[in-house]
């Protein structure tokens, strides 16, 4: 009777320790896999930021030109003729273009950006005079007429992007215009966009999430404040844009804020799941379906502001994607006024250094979440490996143009 009692108590501890050695590896793996689902997401976000700032689509200066140009077909003056000059981009150099009556004027910065020193006309290049001087520039052109040019030049010119590669971490630069050849300042998009992928039978993972430490990282960011955009803390009405690749499976969850303000603890308040047999383009609506409308009272609203949310993707196979490995995504979001939101928790306004808040949930098998965060500090001087924005592109599937 004894042994058996004894037996029992000695299988009853073996069990105990059985699953508490399982619950310890338990954790390990879950804390393995938040660990590289985060690290795998700062990775994607400072390698897009470095990218989009190395791509050469850039702001200019602002590029003065004469407001206007006196050209005369003798060297006494004769009939004079007023030339108004606006910035153009000749392959090779910016200048100030004019088009008279016989032909185009071109007026040509110097080396450094900062006075006007040549003009060229009907195939005539001259020297303006005085040189190296502002103000009154002049010149006469060897043309058959002897054209004479007069204009003042208001100032100097400092500080122009020659070669038209101003990236440098800024959304815009102060009094700005655009490249011609319709290049735009795309800088900032790394802050307003997540890309990621989700590996085939991985589960869910957490592809989207707005807590208060985001919003306050974001908030941080000096170079969040681009006219066209709003924080992610300002935001009421919020909507998500998703732009899938494959047959996903969706779920939308809301976060008591209280319960993880106060002791970070993942307490669900409303929660929505979905299944679709293909991927796609489109706002998320109610029923968590992507639709292309972007009509406002439609959409499911988002109060990034006032509550915590998180959305997760997984990769759900068919006969149609049995040679896919990867789920790929990217999410944006607006207001209600059409104003991008800045969701991307990374920081790129300190000089030589990018840091991205990491944060990452995964739904453990007892269906409860477990959280881990932390900061992710690189280099942005380091060249970065995807040359361009055009990795993107190919990787997501948009060609080489900005995706």
């Amino acid at each position: 009777m004894m042994l058996s009692f004894f037996a029992v108590i000695i299988g009853y501890i073996i069990v105990v320790k059985m699953d508490t050695l399982m619950e310890n590896l338990d954790i390990q793996n879950y804390d393995t896999k938040l660990h590289s689902n985060l690290t795998e997401k700062a990775d994607l976000a400072i390698w897009y930021d470095l990218s989009l700032n190395t791509d050469g689509s850039g702001f200019t200066n602002t590029i003065k030109c004469p407001d206007s140009v006196t050209m005369s077909g003798t060297l006494a003056g004769g009939t004079l003729e007023n030339i108004a000059t606006v910035p153009f981009f000749s392959n090779t150099a910016f200048v100030c273009s004019g088009s008279t009556a016989k032909g185009n004027l071109l007026i040509t910065y110097s080396s450094g950006g900062t006075v006007f020193v040549t003009g060229s006309y009907l195939w005539s290049n001259i020297a303006l005079q005085p040189a190296g001087g502002t103000g009154a520039r002049t010149g006469t052109f060897s043309d058959g007429s002897g054209t004479y040019i007069s204009f003042t030049a208001t100032g100097t010119f400092s500080n122009l992007d020659l070669d038209r590669n101003s990236d440098n971490f800024q959304t815009f630069s102060t009094g700005t215009i655009a490249y011609p050849n319709g290049f735009l300042d795309n800088d900032d998009l790394a802050r307003r966009t997540i890309y990621g992928y989700i590996k085939k039978d991985t589960g869910w993972y957490n592809s989207f999430t707005m807590n208060t430490p985001i919003r306050k990282y974001i908030a941080g960011n000096t170079l969040n404040i681009a006219s066209s955009s709003v924080m992610a803390g300002d935001t009421q009405t919020g909507y998500l844009r998703l732009d899938i690749d494959n047959p996903y499976n969706i779920k939308i969850v809301e976060f008591d804020r209280a319960r993880f303000e106060s002791i970070q603890e993942l307490r669900v308040s409303t929660g929505s799941t979905a299944s679709f047999s293909t991927g796609g383009i489109g706002w998320i609506m109610p029923d968590l379906s992507l639709s292309g409308s972007a009509g406002t009272g439609s959409r499911r609203v988002f109060d990034l502001k006032n509550k915590d949310y998180a959305l997760y993707l997984s990769f759900s196979g068919n006969l149609t994607n049995t040679g896919v490995d990867f789920l790929k995504y990217k999410i944006t979001m607006e207001n209600e006024n059409g104003t991008g939101v800045y969701i991307t928790p990374i920081d790129d306004s300190t000089n030589g250094i990018i840091k991205y808040l990491g944060t990452d949930s995964i739904i453990d098998r007892d269906n409860d979440y477990r959280y881990k965060q932390f900061e992710v500090v690189r280099e942005n001087t380091i060249v970065s490996p995807l040359n361009n924005g055009c990795f993107f592109g190919i990787f997501f599937g948009s060609g080489c143009s900005v995706y």
